[in-house]
This record gives structure tokens, sequence and C-alpha cells, in this order.
């Protein structure tokens, strides 16, 4: 193992170590105050509840006026403004499924595209946060996590090679 392997590894597990703090706020006080009140009990929904789209599994694609950096990226279009509820958890997961698959391609400049994409996906996640289950919510907060630690791996990796 060289030198430069060894610090990125080290410098990696450094980035994942200090998104954890992240992951553990990422619940907002209503949650918060909900869970106390016993409003919101348990992670899963009764059975007898309606499934949504989502959680039967089926997925759609909006070609309207598709963002031009989650074109790029994930190589379909999709509208952020009018991203349903229901599918927003699977564009987060489509993603960082490209991300992960063309990371070590990408260029600083393809990083700070991907980044602003990001950037624009997060402000529609606000909008319709409400709407969604605790659990994937948690699991955009993980999405989000995971995104901004292998783009500051990245970047130790830049400057571990200058």
């Amino acid at each position: 193992m060289s030198k430069s392997d060894f610090c990125l590894r080290h410098a990696s597990a450094a980035l994942l170590l200090a998104a954890l703090p992240l992951l553990a706020t990422a619940q907002n006080t209503r949650q918060d105050s909900l869970l106390r009140s016993g409003e919101l009990v348990g992670g899963r929904p009764h059975a007898s509840a309606p499934r949504t789209a989502a959680a039967a599994g089926t997925t759609r694609r909006f070609v309207a006026s598709g963002d031009p950096g989650l074109t790029k990226i994930m190589h379909e279009s999709i509208d952020i403004n009018r991203l349903p509820t229901s599918q927003i958890l699977g564009v987060y997961s489509r993603f960082l499924d490209a991300t992960r698959a063309q990371r070590r391609q990408w260029s600083t400049q393809d990083w700070d595209e991907a980044s602003a994409a990001l950037t624009r996906l997060n402000a529609r996640y606000e909008t319709v946060r409400q709407e969604l289950p605790l659990d994937d919510r948690l699991t955009v907060r993980t999405y989000q996590g995971e995104f901004r630690t292998l783009q500051g791996a990245r970047r130790v990796k830049d400057r571990v090679n200058e």
C-alpha cells in the first residue's frame, strides 16, 4: 500500500466519521415533539394504511423540462420542480448510483455540476419533506451525506496527488 493510498483511506474514514453528527441531527423539532407526544410511533405504516405508488414499487420518469445537471449525471430527464413526493427517494437513489459509477472519471467541474444538481434536488426535498415517512427522510439524509463524503474524498485525493 502506497503512502497516498494510506492517506486517502484515513481521510475517507475521517470524512465518514465527521458525517455521523449530521445524520444524527437530521430530525426536525416537529418530529421530536410528535415522538414525545406519542403521535409518531415506529417507522413503518400500519398494515391497514393505503400504500403509495413509491411503496408499491412503481416508478415513473417525468420528461417536462428536465434539470440539465441530473440529465447529464443520470441520463434521464427529471423536472425537479414537478417531482412528486412519492418519487423523490428513487431519484436520490439513482443519483447516488450514478455518482458511485462515474465518480472516478469526474473532473472538478463535474463534481461542481453534480453538487449544484444535488442542491436543487435538496431544495425540492425540503418542500415535500413533511409528506415523506420518517424512514424515507432518514434514507435521503444518508444519501446526502454519502454524496458529500464521496466529494470530500475526491478533494483529499486530489490534494494528496498534487
